[in-house]
């Protein structure tokens, strides 16, 4: 949009709503990533943004990913954690397995990350403090593209 105009010159109706990724399995490229601290215990985890590209197998098309929301991986950032041999629960597995990335610190490999693209199967789950928000996340790592 070039201005404001152009916007208030829009009809709600033809902007298409966003819809939750339905279950599958996708191509995926990592499209950010933020460190947090969550939970009453306030743990540490690592978040990084991914966005669907390809099905790979799914109900929908890959027409139909532009107006899907983008998805996650979630990462403890423990000792134990980062020992797990599963690249789903391990950021130190996702990042030397899956991507292939060694010889750097963990910051320098997440900012790295950013453009980086693998496989994933996606599984949905409700999240929130009252479980009721719908979140597709990724559940299996399938590969590096």
């Amino acid at each position: 949009m070039a201005d404001v105009t152009d916007f208030l010159a829009m009809n709600p109706e033809d902007i298409a709503d966003t819809i939750t990724l339905p279950e599958g399995s996708y191509d995926f490229v990592i499209t950010s990533y933020r460190t947090d601290r969550v939970g009453e215990n306030q743990n540490q985890i690592v978040r990084l943004n991914c966005k669907a590209q390809a099905v790979l197998e799914s109900d929908i098309t890959d027409a139909d990913l532009e107006n899907c929301d983008g998805t996650r991986l979630e990462f403890w950032a423990t000792k134990k954690a980062l020992r797990q041999g599963n690249p789903v629960i391990s950021l130190k597995a996702f990042l030397t397995k899956t991507l292939g990335m060694s010889g750097n610190s963990f910051g320098e490999m997440l900012e790295q990350t950013i453009g980086q693209s693998f496989s994933g199967i996606v599984k949905h789950e409700m999240v929130g403090r009252n479980k009721d928000i719908l979140q597709a996340s990724v559940s299996r790592i399938l590969a590096k593209n």
